[in-house]
């Protein structure tokens, strides 16, 4: 993988826009005034590739993910020639690009190649948002089946209530019906696509993880649902989605005769790096079908560890059975234990309606990148505008434009040639990134504390991480006070310059009651915090790092990377 990677070791100081604006001042017109300020422009250009890279060996970069050259060639490629969006006739070279990565991720999935939908958007922020605003045009359809006289037959057997809750398949099944019947654009334009969002249209709750991205609630917003429609749901002890507090909610909306619009689960919490009990999931929607005649969107962001489902597949890309897979780790990196959980998230996460993927996260591409996998095809009849403008251009396929960007498909098109999405191609990548936090967290743990200015310091590791991220704390011998605790953490990641010109090698995370309850006690307790501690401040400060290398690394590189951190926080020491 390093010969994959752009890691200069130089960092000039990157002249300023003062110097180059000087430059022009003095001899605006002379050429070789032009010349110098070009030459100028350029080598700021050239170090943009290590001015955000640390010196050491940079798997601790948290925002930076690293991007393969292949990938950067592949998006300047493109960039020279196709910078616009992906289209037949404009970029055809990238359509057929784009139907190879969205055909590889979908296999990564489960999802049938014939069945399936997707496309690239610029982020997977936009993803999100896209597959929000379907479902919301999904939902809106059976109340404009039931308005128009010649599609009312075909849910004149419904009771009222079923109209809010009827499973994905039916309402597929039903749209489907009215393009045979060639009136989809007329009940379409009966949707809250013709008429907006009226009083008549209560779609429900969306239920959406505590640890989710916030922009969940913001795209709530953007679509017109509100943010009383969002349900926040809990996280359990582990740190994961509650699976029973996320079963007492539904029931509970069930008998308060409440719509569910759609249940959001997380493949990769973005706050912890824990991945939900899927499998419960989908058995949850199955049991309101069968006893409630309820039915529900499951859609999973995948946006943090999509790509780690190459682990679980062999070079045919079927499922491993986990006693198999698990002799294949031991035996590979006898370090790594896969919870029987973790394993039924990812063989069960072809049960979703649609899935959303990150390349930026971990797909070595370049931002912006975000991928929308569907299961089903004709959702895509959600997202787009009927009708066409001229009746001639009715049987025409209709696209879904505006948000590709031709380079990024170049880049991620790259990426995918050269690494199969199974055990023995990517796979190999997401388990050296796996097995470099194991041994990291194991370093952190078993290091004895050290000292600064008679005052020792440890490092906490917070066991909730089922992948890449690496999240802890650090702790005062002999401090019992939360408040003293936190404001350290503070200041170690605002002090953060020692071989980064950014704070990319760390994030900062405020756990509080908001976000995950009473959860952090525990970890309170291990910290040597009083019992009361966490009652009184209420939020806890810790840091994280995110592995993002798929170098497999000997013990010497993961000291070396202990010994950064610890430097990292002695420098933020000298401040205090």
């Amino acid at each position: 993988m390093n010969s994959e990677h752009f890691f200069s070791k130089e960092k000039n100081q990157i002249e300023s826009k003062d110097n180059i604006e000087v430059k022009l001042t003095n001899k605006p017109t002379d050429k070789q005034s032009i010349d110098d300020v070009y030459e100028t422009i350029l080598n700021s250009l050239k170090q943009q590739s290590c001015y955000h890279q640390s010196e050491i060996e940079p798997f601790f970069n948290h925002y930076n993910s690293h991007v393969m050259k292949l990938a950067k060639l592949g998006y300047l490629s493109a960039l020279a020639y196709s910078s616009d969006n992906v289209f037949d006739n404009q970029s055809p070279l990238q359509k057929q690009q784009e139907e190879q990565i969205i055909s590889d991720l979908c296999q990564l999935i489960g999802f049938t190649s014939k069945d399936a939908f997707g496309h690239i958007t610029t982020s997977h922020i936009f993803a999100c948002y896209e597959i929000l605003w379907a479902l919301r045009n999904l939902k809106t359809l059976p109340m404009a089946v039931a308005r128009h006289p010649k599609s009312r037959d075909l849910i004149a057997d419904k009771k009222a209530y079923e109209l809010f809750n009827m499973p994905v398949a039916t309402l597929l099944d039903i749209s489907e019906q009215l393009h045979k019947r060639d009136i989809f654009d007329d009940v379409s334009y009966l949707t809250c696509r013709g008429t907006g969002m009226t009083r008549t249209m209560h779609l429900g709750k969306l239920l959406v993880p505590i640890s989710r991205f916030e922009f969940w609630k913001k795209a709530m917003d953007i679509v017109g649902l509100g943010y009383d429609n969002l349900i926040a749901l809990p996280i359990d002890k582990t740190f994961k989605t509650d699976i029973t507090k996320t079963r007492e909610i539904i029931l509970r909306l069930i008998d308060q005769g409440e719509p569910i619009l759609g249940v959001i689960g997380l493949l990769g919490s973005p706050i912890y790096g824990t991945i939900d009990k899927l499998k419960p999931l989908f058995e949850l929607r199955k049991e309101c079908e069968e006893n409630y005649n309820y039915s529900f969107y499951i859609h999973i962001d995948a946006s943090q560890l999509g790509y780690m489902k190459s682990l679980f597949l062999d070079d045919n890309y079927q499922i491993i059975p986990y006693k198999e897979l698990n002799e294949k780790l031991k035996k590979e990196a006898p370090l790594l234990e896969l919870q029987p959980d973790v394993y039924d998230s990812f063989v069960h996460l072809a049960h979703a309606d649609s899935v959303s993927f990150e390349p930026f996260q971990a797909g070595f591409s370049p931002y912006p990148t975000g991928v929308l996998c569907i299961k089903d095809t004709r959702i895509s009849y959600f997202l787009q505008n009927p009708p066409q403008i001229c009746p001639e251009d009715r049987d025409a396929m209709q696209k879904i434009d505006g948000i590709q960007s031709a380079p990024a498909v170049a880049s991620m098109w790259s990426v995918h040639q050269l690494y199969p999405f199974n055990f023995s191609g990517y796979g190999k990548l997401a388990q050296s990134q796996w097995e470099t936090r194991v041994k990291l967290a194991n370093l952190f743990e078993q290091s004895a504390p050290f000292e600064k200015n008679g005052i020792y310091y440890r490092i906490q590791v917070l066991p909730a991480s089922d992948f890449n991220k690496l999240n802890f704390a650090v702790v005062i011998e002999g401090n019992h006070s939360l408040k003293i605790q936190n404001n350290l953490n503070q200041e170690i990641y605002e002090n953060l310059v020692i071989k980064s010109y950014h704070k990319q090698d760390l994030n900062i995370l405020t756990l509080c009651v908001r976000n995950c309850e009473n959860v952090p006690v525990q970890f309170c307790r291990s910290c040597e915090l009083a019992e009361n501690e966490w009652k009184i401040v209420k939020h806890l400060s810790i840091l994280q790092l995110t592995l993002k290398d798929a170098e497999k690394y000997d013990i010497d590189k993961i000291e070396a990377g202990y010994q950064y951190i610890k430097t990292v926080v002695l420098s933020a020491l000298d401040n205090r």
